[in-house]
């Protein structure tokens, strides 16, 4: 996901059929496998950042500037900017470098701040970031790759395929499901079935990985497949959730998958 969500604890029942999670029937010690063949990953927070959510990234950047925004202009900021940025015909068609340039100057528009330098290094900073980001996870893919059928879905401007493209994904990768191109953006149930139908897995063999509760565990979860929250231990709610794995990492899929395809139900 672009737009950051905040957990909340009354968001911790999800819509989703009643099959115990993997982590529940692991600590069970129930027999039963489960053979996964494919993996969907969502993008923003996730193969750019393990759970850092674009807001969160963006303020950082802002102070390390030595820019003082509060965060509640800078929010409203960075909305005006996700929401030009979906109605910008000239999106789909933007590296991502392009794409910050773009981001960073709406959101430096809405606070009234004009200073070409300062845009060329947020937007220059967060592209490094994203850059080393994606090849580490290009790495781990890799490996996956060699197991799973790989996919992504992506609540994204048309341009998710371009960026993972340019950074080397384009071999690994059955299925790019960007938003702008299927018309229906998670939690829409339409993203993922189109997603599963291009993997050419059943839900129930695919593990989805996100870092949005809502609309990565809970949306997936509704659709049948199994699912892989990316989220770090201090955010990780005391009473549960519905997600079947807990991950801080993508580097632990395959310690949580058991280095194995199967996995207990």
């Amino acid at each position: 996901m672009v737009i950051p969500a905040t957990f909340s604890p009354a968001l911790r029942v999800c819509q989703r059929d009643r099959r115990p999670s993997l982590t529940r029937a692991r600590a069970s010690g129930l027999g039963s496998w489960v053979h996964v063949r494919g993996m969907l990953f969502d993008y923003g927070g996730t193969l750019d950042g393990p759970a850092s959510h674009w807001l969160d990234r963006f303020a950082a950047l802002y102070r390390e500037a030595g820019v003082d925004v509060p965060f509640v202009r800078l929010k409203d900021a960075f909305y005006r900017a996700d929401a030009a940025a979906y109605a910008d015909p000239r999106a789909p068609g933007m590296s991502l470098r392009q794409l910050m340039d773009f981001h960073v100057g709406v959101q430096l528009d809405g606070l009234q701040i004009t200073d070409g330098g300062l845009r060329d290094r947020l937007a220059g900073a967060f592209v490094a970031r994203s850059e080393a980001a994606l090849a580490e996870s290009r790495a781990i893919l890799a490996g996956l790759a060699r197991r799973y059928r790989l996919g992504v879905v992506s609540n994204f401007y048309g341009n998710v395929a371009r960026i993972l493209s340019d950074a080397g994904f384009a071999p690994l990768l059955a299925v790019v499901a960007d938003s702008t191109h299927v018309g229906a953006m998670k939690p829409d149930r339409r993203i993922f079935e189109h997603a599963l139908q291009a993997l050419g897995t059943a839900p129930a063999d695919t593990l989805h990985v996100g870092d949005s509760y809502e609309r990565d565990v809970c949306a997936a979860g509704a659709v049948g497949l199994r699912t892989a929250w990316l989220v770090a231990p201090d955010r990780r709610p005391a009473g549960g959730t519905q997600a079947d794995l807990l991950i801080a990492s993508l580097g632990e899929l395959d310690h949580a998958l058991g280095h194995s395809p199967e996995i207990h139900r």
